[in-house]
């Protein structure tokens, strides 16, 4: 592991929100690993999400559509939330939810984003304890196709409420 690589696996370990960034082939993906492993090593299970069925599946994790249970959906109503908190897989799945890292968040959408902020917010009013996961995101930055869409994220990303670290 490089310096660089070591430095950011500790500051990821303080549980502190985190944006990693870097061009194709710097390691995103090998330091997400050693992290989830890091968490593993101390029973904290992370969701690992990602906007592909391929990303997802370097590292073990799910879909974005498939974990928030969004099918083909992108964008969301008031009616939809309401059928998703009645379902009791999905009130078990975001009350185990402690560390939800996203990769390839240059590839999701603002509104895809807003669609999982949406979610975690109205299962958080049902899930007392919700408000204590950790948020990381991987990606590369250059990659939001237009400097509109990360601007839509980043006003986005500056609403989350987030609560105490899992340390």
């Amino acid at each position: 592991m490089s310096h660089l690589q070591n430095t950011a696996l500790n500051i990821l370990k303080t549980g502190s929100n985190v944006f990693i960034t870097g061009s194709a082939g710097t390691g995103k993906t090998f330091l997400l690993n050693q992290f989830t492993f890091y968490l593993k090593s101390r029973k904290i299970i992370p969701t690992v999400v990602a906007p592909t069925g391929i990303a997802a599946s370097h590292l073990q994790g799910q879909t974005i559509h498939s974990y928030f249970s969004l099918g083909i959906r992108s964008e969301i109503d008031d009616y939809y939330i309401e059928s998703l908190l009645e379902k009791k897989y999905l009130q078990t799945r975001f009350s185990k939810l402690k560390v939800l890292i996203v990769d390839e968040i240059s590839m999701v959408s603002p509104e895809m984003f807003s669609a999982m902020d949406t979610i975690l917010r109205a299962f958080k009013k049902i899930i007392f304890h919700l408000a204590a996961y950790r948020l990381y995101f991987l990606g590369i930055f250059f990659n939001f196709h237009l400097s509109q869409e990360f601007l839509k994220i980043n006003a986005l990303l500056g609403n989350l409420r987030l609560g105490k670290s899992y340390n």
